[in-house]
């Protein structure tokens, strides 16, 4: 009864392979798959010619030996079969008679024969080809990982130094691309310049090492290297240096940059020195290596940069899968930039915006001032005319008073000398308010600020030894005379040196300093008085503004005009507790200006 399925089986073959035993195994021989046959004890009795090939073991130093001893499989305990089932797989590693070892898939299935013996036919699939392409594709996976965690960093990166680090750091980090270097050159349209704007890498194998021990002491991701990575500020990398060598004009063709920049894809460079190329031995010479890859960075159908990376510590080759990645990295690093480019652009704009409206507030404001100061003045013009001649009137009297020789009572003489200085304070004031309500243009000459500064300080030698201020003139060297008008420039000069005085009610020093600057030159009247705090600073120069007790708040205000009909400007500077600086900067006098 046991026999029977096994003769239907052998009929069935036999109708199937009408050939004797010895014929099939012949076929079975001439297989190019690796195959044996087994006892029940697992010797092998047949080996065939694949087998050989695999194992590198002809047929007659495997015949009799154990399977498991001659590919050098581990030990297989299998699975109970299934009630049925003769045929199992697995996969294992056997080795062939060179050491090689051997990925492979084993088909086995269990032969009983008739007369009760069983055996085994084994079939081998080798796996390498699947396993590279395992590896391959795991290999694969990994680098797409990381060209995300990349761009996702780049996402997040708005400033162009941020973005610039994400990208070098991406290119080269462990958790990166695993470049030795990277370097990255920014088209710069304005100037015509490809500029090499920033790189990353060891200078050489001693730092890479440093460098590499330290990174792997701890567990770190993309990000964390990103954010941890602070340039060398001390002095520059070699890496830096080597970049801004690397830069060129757009318009030179003869650059190896310039070429790869406008290459329609990745420049590879496998031998630099025996190119033959003279842009591509010039550039091997630069980086210091053989072997390094150029991915040109476009945006929008633009070029934008140039993305360098080679091995120059380990000397690893570049194979075509780092130069796909790089590629990838590429395309992200461009339209990243291309995104800082048009933020900046965007900043400048609304800044530009900003400003302009800005100097469109000051100019209304300034149109308002001037209007009101308009109308103030004229106003404060016809009551200086009015009551000029009252007060000439009134001072003559006084001061013929004062001069007739008969005798005075005290009290008579010193009533006569109160009007006389008050008359000539209130002439002060209307002189004042006369000359900034219609100022009369300057005639330009040369003037040598040195002694107009010194005629001022005498003509107020009695004010300034009641003040109890000690002066001096300070001219540097090479200090060019001022292109000005003598007599409203003595003006301006008088002003100063009197809202100085007025500083110092307990005394001080009051120092006129004269320097020459680029195409002007320069006074500077400083004094070691009360100083001014910053509200009061910020309206020094306001027109009618002033916080002492006597003055029509118009010295500074008729100076800073002055300054301005020369094409000049009047800066004040004021520290409380220190004093006051005033600078009138004034264009310096020209030949033509002296022969005028």
């Amino acid at each position: 009864m046991g026999a029977g399925p096994h003769l239907d089986e052998h009929a069935r073959f036999e109708a199937f392979f009408p050939g004797s035993a010895a014929d099939f195994l012949r076929l079975l021989g001439s297989w190019s798959i690796p195959f044996a046959l087994l006892d029940a004890g697992d010797t092998i009795l047949f080996w065939n010619r694949g087998a050989t090939k695999f194992y590198g073991l002809v047929e007659d130093d495997v015949l009799g030996r154990p399977w498991a001893e001659v590919v050098s499989e581990p030990a297989f305990v299998p699975a109970p079969p299934a009630p049925g089932v003769r045929t199992r797989r697995y996969e294992t590693r056997h080795r062939s008679a060179a050491g090689e070892e051997l990925s492979v898939m084993v088909t086995r299935t269990e032969l009983p024969s008739g007369d009760g013996t069983e055996g085994a036919f084994v079939l081998v699939t080798d796996l390498a080809e699947a396993k590279g392409l395992e590896r391959k594709l795991g290999r694969r996976v990994a680098q797409l990982s990381i060209i995300r965690e990349i761009g996702e960093c780049l996402q997040s990166a708005m400033g162009l130094e941020r973005i610039l680090r994400t990208i070098l750091v991406g290119a080269t980090a462990s958790q990166g691309l695993r470049f030795n270097r990277a370097f990255l050159l920014l088209v710069d349209e304005r100037h015509g310049m490809l500029r090499g704007r920033d790189a990353i890498g060891p200078a050489d194998a001693e730092e890479a090492r440093r460098i590499w021990d330290r990174l792997a002491a701890g567990k770190r991701t993309l990000r964390d290297l990103v954010d941890e990575y602070e340039p060398q500020t001390d002095e520059e990398p070699k890496a830096q240096t080597i970049a801004r060598q690397l830069s060129a004009r757009l318009d030179d063709d003869t650059q190896f940059v310039i070429a790869a920049l406008r290459a329609d894809g990745t420049t590879r460079v496998v031998d630099g020195r025996g190119s033959g190329d003279p842009a591509t031995e010039r550039i091997t010479e630069t980086l210091g290596v053989d072997a390094f890859v150029a991915v040109p960075l476009r945006a929008e159908g633009r070029p934008v940069g140039l993305l360098l990376a080679d091995n120059a510590i380990t000397r690893r080759a570049i194979t075509d899968e780092d130069v796909a990645i790089l590629e990838l990295l590429g395309f992200q690093a461009a339209q990243a930039l291309q995104r800082a480019r048009l933020t900046e652009e965007l900043a400048r704009q609304v800044e530009s915006l900003e400003a302009a409206t800005r100097e469109l507030r000051r100019n209304q404001e300034r149109l308002v001032r001037s209007e009101r100061l308009s109308a103030v003045g004229e106003m404060a013009a016809r009551v200086a005319h009015e009551i000029r001649n009252p007060l000439v009137a009134i001072g003559g009297f006084a001061r013929s008073l004062l001069e007739r020789p008969e005798g005075r009572d005290p009290a008579t003489r010193e009533s006569l000398e109160i009007i006389v200085n008050e008359v000539r304070r209130l002439e002060t004031i209307v002189k004042e308010v006369l000359d900034f309500s219609v100022p009369a243009p300057p005639r330009i000459g040369s003037v040598a600020l040195k002694q107009l500064a010194s005629e001022a300080l005498e003509l107020l030698r009695w004010e300034l030894n009641e003040a109890g201020v000690a002066t001096r003139v300070e001219e540097a060297e090479g200090s060019p005379p001022a292109a000005a008008d003598p007599d409203q420039l003595f003006q301006a000069i008088i002003n100063l040196l009197r809202n100085a005085v007025h500083a110092m009610p307990q005394g001080g020093d009051l120092v006129v300093r004269l320097r020459g600057v680029p195409h002007g030159v320069e006074m500077e009247v400083a004094d070691t008085g009360v100083g001014m705090p910053p509200e009061v600073l910020s309206r020094a120069a306001e027109a009618f503004y002033t916080t002492k007790t006597h003055g029509s708040g118009l010295g500074l205000t008729i100076a800073s005009q002055i300054a301005r009909d020369h094409a000049g400007e009047l800066r004040i500077e004021s520290r409380v507790g220190e004093g006051t600086t005033v600078t009138l900067r004034l264009p310096a006098a020209t030949e033509a200006t002296t022969d005028a």
